[in-house]
């Protein structure tokens, strides 16, 4: 219900191209370290071709581990950060949400509820997610095969390279 409410008065979203992104966000759940390896490419990819990157990353601990530290441009949060419906605590993600960027990438391939907190109080101008008929708080859904990581990602980059907006 809570989230309903907050999609009754939903941020402004709209399409961009590849090209004209400048920040982007990366929203995602750890889920083993080949897919934070997959990640950590992805971010310096974008670095290279000149986007400022910010990551979120959800672990799925009751603790955060000890060698999980807050980088600069990276942030983390753990089970313990959020309430017992499953929305994250503020803390977890304000700072994160409260930022204007172009671009925002989801990747939850299971569509956790605070991924889907988090994306839809989110003032991305486009907020890319994985296919799921119940994504109704994003501007663009790119289906995978498999969940593949790699597919999924290079499909965002293919998609937003070919939107025109003007």
């Amino acid at each position: 219900m809570s989230l309903k409410k907050a999609l009754r008065k939903p941020n402004e979203r709209s399409f961009i191209n590849y090209r004209d992104v400048n920040q982007v966000q990366i929203l995602f759940n750890r889920i083993n370290d080949t897919q934070a390896d997959i990640m950590s490419r992805f971010a310096r990819f974008l670095i290279d071709e000149g986007k400022s990157v910010e990551v979120l990353i959800y672990v799925d601990t009751k603790k955060m581990p000890s060698d999980f530290q807050n980088r600069k441009g990276i942030s983390y949060f753990c089970r313990k950060q959020l309430n017992w419906y499953g929305k994250p605590k503020e803390e977890a993600y304000i700072n994160f949400i409260s930022r204007e960027t172009d671009l925002m990438v989801v990747v939850d391939f299971d569509n956790s509820f605070h991924s889907q907190w988090i994306a839809t109080l989110s003032k991305a101008k486009t907020v890319v997610a994985p296919f799921d008929e119940n994504n109704k708080w994003a501007t663009l859904l790119i289906e995978s095969t498999n969940n593949n990581y790699n597919e999924y990602l290079q499909q965002i980059i293919h998609y937003l390279g070919i939107i025109k907006t003007k």
